[in-house]
């Protein structure tokens, strides 16, 4: 077989092969002969199926199996012969390839290329640092949210709801006496305002609230709204409350044999580490976004075209299917989804200058990502979502989603390197 690769530009190609007859025949008939020894069709002994009638059946589709072999082995030459580094091809249509007894056949397709990067200096980039210290009112404003999320409920009963306290209620949103919008057995703070209420309003309209009353509130449909005539609206929030709950924090004893500390004073210095922990974790990631925001900066990047319109689709649809599950009409969506290309490719091109510079800087500093890197991968995601390890291993195998796992490795392998390898200054 005869394969050609002819350069388009500095991200994209095609590869033009041509298939031989007997080539192409001697494919075609061995996957006859394999099918025709494994068929089990009615009114024949198993393997034994003459091949005109396996032909007669499935010879179409062994057709078509056998075109995609050669285009299969089209790419895999090309990619041995000229060192392509191909992120993205063009499918091929079987319907378009025509076979004719006794004739040669030829077909192509486009591939996408990794842009060739000229690396700048990505070592010792110079970056301040913006980590401030634990303050003690961080602590102890800590200390007690840790004591309001671990609270347990109790009925509220006569006194009706408190200011901290929660409640299950049914939320209604009304424009007049129309319905726009009704959600059940929603769990409400008062702290916790709902789209298109101040704060102080809805704390005051559901103060002291009993089991089975209803408040309307007024407000204002917000400006996402995805009716777009409700938007800036005034209406009114109507919320039954089916039950009112009061929230019993833990004691100081209970906190401190939760997180095993023996005194109030080992517990704060418990939570003080804790904070700083996360601070710190915080501050990585700022100073990592930073130093790979700049170097984006200082290098051109090619992009290919069919990988970037790729990329911006994938981006308006999941747009579109938040829409749709919103309850936006079809022809609502259509016209903003378009209004939102401009901004979807800027996005998809800034992500993809990311992976194709993280992929460059990983290979010149041999940043692997290892077998052993994958199975951590997935034993801290099943830890995270409390499944089985077998369970998410069957997920990602399942929907394909290992390669997307090892680009987010290497991304964070280097995102590190940046950061141990730059000059980080404190201020004075």
């Amino acid at each position: 077989m005869q394969v050609t690769v002819e350069r388009l530009g500095p991200c994209q190609a095609r590869i033009q092969f041509t298939v031989p007859s007997p080539e192409f025949q001697a494919t075609y008939k061995r996957g006859l002969q394999n099918l025709a020894s494994n068929a089990n069709m009615k009114g024949f002994r198993p393997g034994k199926v003459p091949l005109q009638v396996v032909e007669k059946q499935y010879g179409p589709q062994l057709k078509n199996d056998a075109v995609e072999h050669f285009v299969r082995q089209a790419y895999d030459q090309a990619v041995k012969e000229k060192d392509l580094k191909i992120v993205g091809f063009q499918r091929v249509n079987l319907d378009d390839v025509k076979i004719l007894d006794g004739v040669d056949w030829d077909c192509g397709f486009e591939v996408s290329l990794r842009p060739e990067i000229d690396l700048k200096d990505y070592k010792g980039l110079a970056v301040e640092s913006e980590l401030e210290p634990v303050m003690d009112a961080e602590v102890a404003n800590a200390i007690e949210n840790l004591k309001a999320q671990q609270s347990r409920p109790e009925p509220a009963g006569d006194a009706g709801l408190p200011a901290d306290g929660m409640a299950v209620c049914k939320v209604t949103w009304k424009e007049g006496d129309r319905t726009i919008l009704e959600r059940d057995n929603l769990r409400l703070s008062p702290k916790t305002p709902t789209p298109g209420i101040e704060a102080p309003e809805f704390e005051r309209g559901l103060a002291g609230v009993k089991d089975g009353e209803t408040r309307s509130i007024a407000m204002t449909f917000p400006q996402d709204f995805p009716e777009e005539s409700l938007r800036g609206k005034p209406g009114t929030t109507q919320i039954e409350v089916k039950q009112a709950f009061r929230m019993i924090p833990p004691t100081d004893e209970e906190i401190r044999k939760m997180l095993n500390v023996a005194d109030d004073a080992a517990l704060k210095v418990f939570v003080r580490e804790r904070l700083t922990e996360a601070k710190q974790q915080q501050e990585d990631a700022r100073i990592e976004s930073k130093l790979l925001d700049d170097l984006l900066s200082q290098h051109v990047v090619e992009l290919p075209k069919m990988m970037l319109d790729e990329q911006t689709r994938a981006r308006l649809e999941s747009a579109g299917r938040e829409m749709q599950q919103q309850g936006v009409p079809d022809e609502k969506i259509k016209e903003t989804i378009e209004g939102q290309r401009p901004q979807a490719e800027e996005a998809a091109a800034k992500g993809l200058r990311a992976l194709f510079l993280v992929q460059t800087i990983g290979e010149r500093e041999k940043l692997l990502v290892t077998r052993e890197d994958m199975e951590a991968e997935l034993q801290t995601i099943a830890t995270r979502n409390r499944a089985q390890l077998e369970e998410v291993r069957e997920y990602y195998t399942k929907n394909k989603l290992f390669d997307q796992m090892a680009v987010e490795i290497l991304e964070r392998k280097v995102r590190q390197f940046l950061r141990q390898n730059a000059k980080i200054t404190t201020p004075s």
